[in-house]
């Protein structure tokens, strides 16, 4: 089995999107900037190999890391 690619605070994120929460979402629910937001989005579909958030989401529960 492969390793999950993600930090914690990646899983987190990548969580909350598959919740269908929009950047600013993410930023508020996290105590984090908007900017900060789409620099984990984009860190996270680059480790995933994913082009958008639909993939990224789809990539990480083929691979079996959603719990």
């Amino acid at each position: 089995a492969e390793a999950n690619p993600l930090t914690d605070r990646e899983k987190e994120v990548l969580h909350l999107i598959s919740e269908g929460k929009n950047t600013k979402e993410i930023a508020s629910t996290l105590s984090l900037t908007n900017g900060t937001v789409r620099n984990y989005v984009s860190v996270i579909l680059d480790k995933l190999g994913a082009g958008n958030r639909i993939e990224a989401i789809t990539r990480f529960k083929e691979k079996g890391w959603f719990k």
